[in-house]
């Protein structure tokens, strides 16, 4: 095995020296028959020589195995392109070196919470659950040992934005049991979890809370999350290629399980920047999606240079990129798995890369926003200006 691991890392390492020196070369994506437009980035108004930059800053290794980026902005992808590299699939493990294209599959580990929380805003829609404010003990009625003192109070909404005010630890070796699936009785391990803060007072990132949503989607509708998700969401937006992990315990992954095409992130990322409509349909009411995109908690992992906040299982981030200060949206994974979007430039940017695991790069995807993409669609705005 360790054999393996060195020979796929030289491996990796060849191919970042055979491509180093070549500068890159820019196409315009394929057009497809799959409801994507493509377009240039000349046509959008993006500076094609800061997004070369990028392209050869990923080959030459600046940013840590990057697998895939692409850019829609205007409705127009107008970038993208597929870079091979080291990677894992979940509840398998390292899988070696792949050369990524545009039918893989990958991981998007934690990206799946905000296709979950895209389950329960069609749920709503479709009055099969009444509205965010609902309780969530309403939906578990056989663990009513647990609905006592302010667990009474908590809703979906606190569920969504990670504020439940039960006791959590992401991170420590305590959830571990049910993170990889061996606990038999996942509700039951989360519900009687002690209340250690006013709901909505704290806001304390869970996995488990996530897992509660797809359980509320099930109950309410009578399908599962994989199910569920199929029918409403994904055969909707023409997405018929992706994966779900089960875990041990038999319960489908809603937290981190789902494995998908790049271009098909890229097709969730326009669904909620066009408002829940995909060609003329809605598929999530827009109160919903305006709600999902707007910040309803701060959380603990910002400073002074950038403002992190969270809504309905996104990231809402707000910083100053040259000057200018931006708010812009993320579904976020594990690894760099990444969907940008921003409604003032009217673009979705999707990442993808094999950073599981590891404390965070000196540059990885996620730096690759304000570095590159952002200070391109400015560097055009300027010269306009200047003109």
């Amino acid at each position: 095995m360790l054999h393996k691991l060195i020979l796929l890392l030289l491996l990796n390492s060849c191919y970042i020296l055979l491509h180093a020196q070549k500068p890159s070369v820019y196409k315009k994506p394929v057009q497809l028959k799959d409801g994507i437009q493509t377009s240039t980035l000349k046509d959008v108004g993006t500076d094609e020589k800061i997004i070369k930059a990028m392209q050869d800053s990923i080959v030459n290794g600046n940013y840590t195995n990057i697998h895939s980026v692409l850019i829609l902005r205007n409705y127009k992808l107008v970038y993208e392109k597929y870079f091979p590299g080291n990677d894992e699939v979940r509840m398998k493990g390292f899988v070696g070196f792949v050369d990524h294209h545009r039918d893989s599959l990958h991981d998007v580990r934690s990206i799946t919470k905000s296709v979950t929380s895209a389950a329960v805003m069609i749920a709503i829609a479709q009055g099969k659950i009444k509205s965010v404010n609902q309780r969530l003990f309403d939906f578990f009625p056989e663990y009513s040992k647990y609905d006592t003192g302010l667990k009474r109070n908590i809703t979906i909404r606190h569920l969504l934005n990670m504020s439940a005010g039960l006791f959590w630890g992401e991170d420590l070796s305590y959830n571990d049991s049910l993170k990889k699936g061996t606990v038999s009785d996942a509700y039951d391990f989360i519900l009687r979890q002690p209340i250690v803060d006013t709901p909505r007072k704290k806001f304390q990132y869970s996995s488990g809370w996530t897992q509660l949503l797809a359980a509320i989607v099930e109950r309410a509708t009578g399908m599962d999350i994989e199910k569920f998700t199929a029918k409403y969401l994904f055969k909707p937006l023409g997405i018929t290629s992706y994966e779900w992990t089960v875990e041990r315990n038999g319960l489908i992954s809603a937290w981190a399980g789902l494995r998908m095409r790049s271009r098909h992130m890229l097709k969730f990322g326009m669904l909620y920047l066009n408002g829940g409509k995909w060609n003329g349909k809605q598929i999530i009411p827009a109160h919903l999606v305006e709600q999902s995109l707007t910040s309803q908690i701060t959380t603990p992992y910002g400073d002074s240079l950038l403002k992190a906040e969270y809504s309905n299982q996104f990231w809402v981030y707000s910083e100053n990129i040259l000057g200018s200060p931006i708010t812009y949206i993320q579904a976020q994974g594990n690894g760099g798995q990444i969907v940008v979007i921003d409604k003032h430039s009217n673009l979705v940017l999707v990442l993808t890369a094999g950073n599981y695991d590891v404390a965070a790069p000196r540059k990885s995807s996620w730096n690759i926003y304000a570095d590159f993409i952002y200070p391109a669609l400015w560097k055009i705005n300027e010269l306009n200006i200047q003109r």
